[in-house]
């Protein structure tokens, strides 16, 4: 579902990701913080049984998370390299749940017709698209009443942060153009995403931190093991000032409920 202004998906970049990104300690920190989110904010989740659509879900990482844990899971990308590789390894791993691929856009109505879900994952996706914001309320529209928003999305303060730290504050603005790399083009403000998650009503549960410390500075001594990160992270990533310096930004929304029930 990963698309922007200037290619229709991440064919090109896929296995750069798979190497560079969900495959090392970055990649395994974001995943463990995001799981321990939602095992804490969301009751349902570690019990499984839930209808779960992870927008732009790529290699399907976090859908297999899900499906071990028996959820449901609905992957939907543009990328036909990335859903190839999700298929290939979905079978060698045997997740418990099933998980369903679909190469289609997450703006497709025929997504629709796979829910209604009880958790809408749309992580590090919005910020990859020539309309971010707009993808975002799309994306609430699709969690079912009651149900839960995972929206992870590129912090563009972090970003002014280490621009500025480097001496280079003005070439952070205006926001960078889309090439080659793996800096996405329209990452958003934690302060702008509480106000559009605040405009769809419904209840914000969670702004967390990810990746506040790792990364930031080129070299470090001594060198820390990828739990040693994992657990310094731990430490501070749902404290503010903390939790609005992560390199991603995690909410937890949940839509209104149109009866008593809760997950």
């Amino acid at each position: 579902m990963r698309e922007s202004s200037n290619d229709g998906n991440f064919d090109a970049r896929a296995r750069c990701l798979e190497d560079r990104v969900y495959g090392t300690d970055k990649g395994h920190i974001r995943l463990a913080l995001i799981q321990e989110d939602l095992r804490d904010f969301l009751p349902a989740f570690p019990g499984g049984g839930l209808k779960v659509l992870d927008a732009g879900g790529g290699t399907g990482r976090f859908a297999r998370c899900c499906s071990r844990l028996g959820h449901r899971v609905v992957l939907c990308d543009l990328s036909a390299e990335m859903l190839e590789m999700a298929a290939v390894t979905n079978k060698d791993a045997a997740p418990a749940g099933e998980i369903t691929l679909l190469r289609l856009d997450l703006q497709d109505p025929a997504i629709r017709d796979h829910g209604p879900f009880d958790l809408v994952a749309l992580h590090g996706v919005a910020e990859w698209t020539a309309a971010p914001e707009a993808l975002i309320r799309h994306a609430c529209t699709l969690v079912r009443p009651g149900g839960m928003l995972s929206l992870l999305v590129f912090n563009t303060d972090k970003l002014l942060l280490k621009e500025g730290i480097n001496g280079m504050l003005a070439a952070a603005r205006p926001r960078r153009k889309q090439g080659g790399g793996l800096t996405p083009p329209g990452g958003l403000p934690p302060r702008l995403i509480r106000d559009l998650l605040a405009e769809q009503g419904g209840t914000l549960h969670l702004q967390s931190g990810i990746r506040i410390f790792h990364g930031f500075f080129r070299e470090i001594a001594p060198v820390l093991s990828r739990e040693q990160w994992l657990a310094q992270e731990r430490l501070h990533y749902r404290q503010e000032p903390f939790a609005g310096l992560g390199e991603h930004s995690h909410f937890l929304w949940q839509r209104p409920p149109s009866t008593g029930r809760r997950l």
